[in-house]
């Protein structure tokens, strides 16, 4: 006949009015008991005796319910056992860090006689045991050698405080997320103290209109050629087409290098490429990869797996920066730069241009009898008119241009270090692209077209005021001579 092997639940704490109320409940309920009065022999019953449950007492003595639970919970051979803390204090505080050090339940000192029972019942039903030979060799190992206990708990113990460490380490880069430049320079010089790599990168799907950008970092000593650097930016993009970028985005790539390169260098390729991609709600959010010239397996090194969280942190909190910046900026019915944003950098652009005797030019865009659409067919269509030539405008001009609703019904390009001609040349196009793209809205066809003021940066504009007066008046002479035109500013 077979003897049915008895759950064990172990009891750490040292109220005797605890003790001898499990010893009541579960007894009787066909449970052997094991006890421990404070943390530090609990550990060591542990090990010695392999519960099925253990009850941990939040306030033990010399080692705390919750450090002991992050302690078992730390080990990757103990940590499949059910561990509920008893919260001698029934504070919510007790709860929430009952639940951050692990712990798998959590009972209130006053419910023990109402709700163990119930609790020990539940978990035991939920959670996969060790079988009996499992059981049988940690015992007959940790008896055979008593120190591999205390050896076990040290790096346990080890392993929990570099981790702590790194965590507070992660943790302070969460306040340059506003600044990419200097967070990928921290971060970089951090994982370089904690990793092996011969090369690095990183980048951020932030919600801008600039062009996706690849970081990578090449660590002190190393060397990498131009071209290799192309390479890699080239095959990083590519493997999100279709999973998080468009076509149009990869065309927009482009690297920065913190380290060394050398035209010189042999163009060495990596035969160990691991990449890491952050998702939000299944948008791609960014990636963090990592080369090396030896073959390695990261997903085996003890930091790997901390780093990818406290990265995956940070991208989120980054994308939660982008998202609000790009709020702060643009014009919610168009999705164009708006009217504040589009006026600082036209103030950058005029003083650099000034500073360093560069082109720059300007058009304000309107769309021909507004009113007159507006008036006839409602503010919603007239809203509509606005998107659907904003939309076009979006498309139709280089990704260094400054789209934006200036203001009301009026659009506006800003051209960085263009001269008027290349402009006008860009500006005709998009016209010809309006009046070639009707507006279908409702039962109409809604054919639209659109006139321009362009203005020219010269020695004479004296201010930004003064600009933007040359480029209105261009903006106001194509609509006296019926739209469907670009003026030039004569000045």
């Amino acid at each position: 006949m077979t003897k049915t092997i008895r759950p064990v639940i172990l009891v750490i704490h040292q109220d005797d009015l605890v003790i001898n109320l499990c010893r009541t409940v579960l007894e009787k309920h066909g449970f052997d008991i094991e006890f421990a009065m404070d943390g530090t022999e609990g550990v060591q019953r542990v090990y010695q005796a392999i519960p099925d449950v253990i009850l941990a007492g939040s306030s033990a003595p010399e080692l705390n319910g919750y450090q002991l639970c992050r302690l078992i919970k730390n080990d990757p051979v103990m940590r499949k056992i059910p561990l509920l803390l008893i919260a001698d204090l029934g504070q919510k505080m007790d709860r929430f860090w009952a639940m951050k050090a692990g712990a798998d339940d959590f009972l209130e000192k006053s419910e023990l006689e109402a709700k163990l029972l119930k609790k020990i019942t539940m978990v035991l039903d939920i959670y996969d045991r060790m079988d009996i030979d499992e059981k049988r060799m940690l015992k007959a190992n940790n008896e055979k050698n008593p120190f591999n206990i205390r050896t076990r708990l040290n790096q346990i113990l080890d392993t929990s405080l570099v981790e702590s460490m790194l965590m507070v380490e992660f943790r302070s880069l969460a306040d340059l997320v506003h600044d990419s430049a200097l967070l990928n320079y921290m971060l970089f010089s951090l994982l370089e103290s904690i990793l092996e790599y011969d090369a690095a990168a990183i980048f951020y799907n932030d919600e801008s209109k600039g062009p996706r950008q690849l970081t990578v970092h090449l660590p002190d000593g190393s060397k990498q050629s131009p071209a290799r650097i192309e390479a890699m930016t080239d095959a990083f993009f590519k493997r999100f087409l279709d999973r998080g970028l468009t076509a149009a985005q990869l065309e927009l790539q482009e690297s920065e290098v913190i380290g060394v390169l050398d035209d010189t260098a042999d163009p060495t390729e990596y035969p160990t490429f691991y990449v890491k991609e952050v998702r939000l709600e299944a948008k791609l959010i960014g990636a963090i990869a990592f080369y090396s010239k030896q073959k390695v397996d990261y997903s085996r090194i003890f930091p790997v797996h901390l780093i990818e969280d406290e990265v995956r942190l940070l991208m989120k909190l980054r994308h939660l920066y982008s998202q609000a910046e790009i709020l702060a900026i643009t014009d919610s019915l168009t999705g164009l730069f708006n009217h504040k944003h589009f006026m600082n950098t036209l103030q950058h652009e005029f003083k650099a241009s000034k500073r360093y005797e560069q082109e720059l030019s300007m058009a304000f865009i309107g769309v021909d009898n507004f009113r007159q659409l507006n008036d006839e067919w409602g503010h919603a269509c007239g809203d509509e008119i606005l998107r659907h030539v904003a939309g076009l405008l979006e498309s139709s001009f280089r990704s260094v241009d400054i789209r934006a609703r200036f203001g009301g019904k009026n659009l506006a390009v800003l051209f960085p270090q263009t001269s008027k001609e290349p402009a006008l040349i860009a500006l005709e196009r998009f016209r010809q692209k309006v009046a070639e793209t009707p507006l279908q809205w409702k039962e109409a066809r809604l054919e639209l077209t659109v006139c321009g003021g362009l203005s020219s940066l010269t020695e004479e504009t004296a201010s930004v005021s003064q600009f933007i007066r040359q480029t209105e008046d261009a903006l106001t002479d194509a609509r006296n001579k019926d739209g469907n035109r670009i003026e030039i500013s004569p000045a």
